[in-house]
């Protein structure tokens, strides 16, 4: 019999099919793709089909595919044989895409047939290849994993433990050599849990998430439902007005949005009041405080602002309901905040030689729990840097008020220097945020001769507006050091971002150098 201890995330469809084996698992806008039982045994057939065709533990299964049943199935088998699941970015291009792919070298890859013109390419990249299978519709001399998984038999033994690795979560490796993230069962379990506690979610609820199953935040979604007796709604990818009808046919309580998402459901023309809308949990990058009002207005849900460290350490930060309350209710500072550390979290602020900083002074985010990652796959030496103790530096630099509250300065590497002083992006992108005119920022620097670097800004106008660059640049000035300025602000269309809607600063630099 298993110990309690053993019990790891393959084991939650079969939990859910053995306590509400006919409720919803998994959602499609049109009605229930699966249920708690359906996804047991397609998960559990699928892995069974892998062990018996002798992909062994430890071994890679790569996929690449938009968010759908067969993905989720895929991950839940992989989880079940102990395999090492690999998701790939959808968005990449080819040879970004065949990089990725040689740093795993999988045993096998799963793939949508919409990217079958690509198959040529990533099975150059993967000498170890030696299965393929498709998540949706079969293609000539490769199957289904719905077909692949029907062939397998019927029992399937226990084989994970907490030190087990299950997930490798890639870098794009668009700067340099990819970065292989090593997630054990142990990361999983905690930080599901973790998340789970602090949002409350309930059995029976009907969770999406704007950030794809490959991204981690999207993943984690899906574990979190499915690890509740909930049920998670599956959508290709994120377009507003199909989120919307999903919220207003009452099927969704529960979103995770990133900052672009959230503005794009609030200028829709059916925005408006859901009353089966429990909470909307954002992040991914700073969410300007109109923009949290006018959520709050709009939806009239709780709202969580949720922070971490992704891949490598989990979440780290939340700013609670209770918190946006306060806000509203003559704290309007708080929605600049990313909130206290989150349950189980253990966080400090530190200055360049790692001693702890005390209150109002800025110092980079600490963080020790059990969602620390296990390191970099290969890379004792960056390993070492990034985890020194237990404790996983994160790069992001942050100050504490004497309530605990945290409030974002921005990257450590975003850092600007000029004439000697550092300006952090942050504090310059919240101000311009707060005039009418600007929907979004994003702060950079930009080399100069007299200077080190020069403070350049990008805003994005807000609906209907068009900002003047010379009367922002003004208000700055009203409202920040002469120093923190910026010496020239762009109006841009859209800013840039990666797949998790975080702004892409090396591409914003391009872009306003030019």
């Amino acid at each position: 019999m298993r110990s309690l201890s053993s019990v790891g995330p393959g084991d939650w469809p079969t939990i859910g099919a053995h306590a509400c084996p006919d409720d919803p698992a998994l959602r499609t806008p049109d009605g229930v793709a699966l249920t708690f039982a359906g996804l047991e045994a397609r998960a559990s057939r699928l892995a069974a089909a892998l062990l018996a065709a002798g992909v062994g533990k430890g071994e890679r299964i790569a996929i690449l595919g938009t968010d759908g049943v067969g993905y989720a199935v895929t991950l839940f088998a992989s989880l079940k044989a102990g395999t090492i699941g690999v998701p790939l970015n959808f968005r990449l291009a080819g040879a970004e895409l065949a990089a990725l792919t040689a740093v795993a070298d999988p045993a096998v890859l799963v793939i949508e047939a919409r990217y079958a013109h690509l198959l040529d390419q990533l099975r150059q990249a993967a000498p170890g290849l030696r299965l393929v299978l498709t998540l949706d519709r079969p293609l000539p001399g490769i199957a289904t994993v719905e077909e692949f998984g029907a062939s397998g038999p019927a029992s399937l033994p226990a084989r994970t433990a907490d030190d087990d690795v299950l997930l490798w979560m890639l870098t794009s490796g668009t700067t340099g050599t990819p970065r292989v993230v090593a997630q054990t069962q142990r990361m999983l379990k905690a930080n599901t849990a973790k998340g789970v506690l602090e949002q409350g979610f309930q059995p029976g609820e009907c969770l999406y998430a704007g950030t794809p199953l490959f991204h981690v935040a999207g993943m984690g979604w899906l574990y979190y439902a499915i690890s509740r007796g909930a049920a998670l709604m599956l959508l290709p990818q994120f377009e507003a007005g199909a989120v919307l009808g999903c919220l207003r046919a009452g099927t969704v309580t529960r979103c995770l949005l990133v900052p672009s998402m959230a503005v794009a459901l609030l200028d829709h023309p059916d925005a408006g009041p859901v009353p089966q809308l429990r909470s909307i949990a954002y992040g991914g990058s700073a969410m300007p405080p109109e923009l949290v009002r006018r959520l709050i207005e709009t939806f009239g849900c709780d709202l969580y602002n949720t922070f971490g460290a992704g891949t490598e350490g989990g979440g780290q930060t939340i700013l609670r309901p209770a918190d946006h309350r306060a806000a509203l209710d003559g704290r309007p500072h708080l929605l600049g905040s990313i909130g206290r550390p989150m349950f189980g979290v253990d966080l400090r602020l530190c200055d360049a030689n790692g001693a702890e900083v005390g209150v109002g002074t800025v110092g980079e985010i600490h963080t020790r729990s059990d969602t620390v990652m296990s390191g970099y796959v290969g890379r004792p030496d960056l390993t070492a840097t990034k985890v020194v103790d237990g404790w996983i530096r994160s790069g992001d630099m942050a100050w504490r008020d004497a309530e605990g509250y945290l409030y974002l300065a921005g990257r450590k590497d975003d850092m600007i220097l000029r004439g000697g002083e550092n300006i952090f992006p942050a504090e310059i992108e919240n101000v311009l945020v707060e005039h009418a005119e600007v929907a979004e920022a994003a702060v950079v620097g930009l080399p100069d001769e007299r200077w080190g670097q020069i403070v350049v800004a990008a805003v994005v106008a807000a609906p209907g507006r068009a900002p003047d660059p010379e009367m922002l640049r003004a208000y700055c000035r009203s409202r920040l050091a002469g120093y923190k300025t910026p010496a020239r602000i762009v109006v841009l269309d859209e800013l840039p971002r990666n797949a998790a809607g975080k702004t892409l600063r090396s591409a914003v630099v391009q872009r306003v150098a030019a």
